[in-house]
């Protein structure tokens, strides 16, 4: 990804101010901090490679502000994700797709089949990406988790 894409990118999703941190570029957010490393595109000119064009983003790392690695006991700090967008997710998590209290059907898919909540109705008891149901004609809500892809609003 071009480094200014993401900057952008990151500057509207979270309303911070990315800025140079050493090598890397990044910010600080809610407490954790996110950071890439841009490097120059690179063109062929003939039999060799010559650093031209606008700066490519990668490496995308996010780790606690109060969190630093200890090279003297093989500790490394945070997470590196596969793109900017796993990146933002990671500091802000989407909204939930079904709130508090929504009647939700299980989708008649693959996994919804294997586990046995396919075409079943309940009411989402803890919303999120691992949402708890509690599934009509059920005395005792079980704390397990689903995926919210695997639901629509019946």
């Amino acid at each position: 990804m071009l480094h200014d894409k993401a900057v952008k990118k990151v500057e509207k999703a979270l309303g911070v101010k990315v800025e140079k941190m050493g090598h890397r570029w990044g910010c600080v957010y809610d407490g954790y901090v996110i950071s890439w490393i841009s490097s120059p595109g690179w063109k062929r000119e003939g039999d060799r490679l010559v650093d031209d064009g606008p700066l490519e983003a990668s490496n995308w790392h996010v780790r606690r502000e109060d969190d630093h690695t200890d090279s003297m006991v093989d500790y490394f700090a945070g997470s590196f994700m596969d793109n900017v967008t796993q990146l933002i997710n990671y500091v802000k998590p989407p909204a939930p797709k079904f709130e508090l209290g929504t009647l939700v059907k299980g989708k008649d898919n693959k996994r919804a089949n294997r586990h046995g909540y396919a075409n079943r109705v309940g009411v989402v008891i803890r919303p999120g990406r691992s949402m708890g149901i509690q599934w009509a004609g059920e005395e005792k809500a079980r704390w397990v988790s689903y995926p919210e892809n695997d639901f629509a609003r019946a």
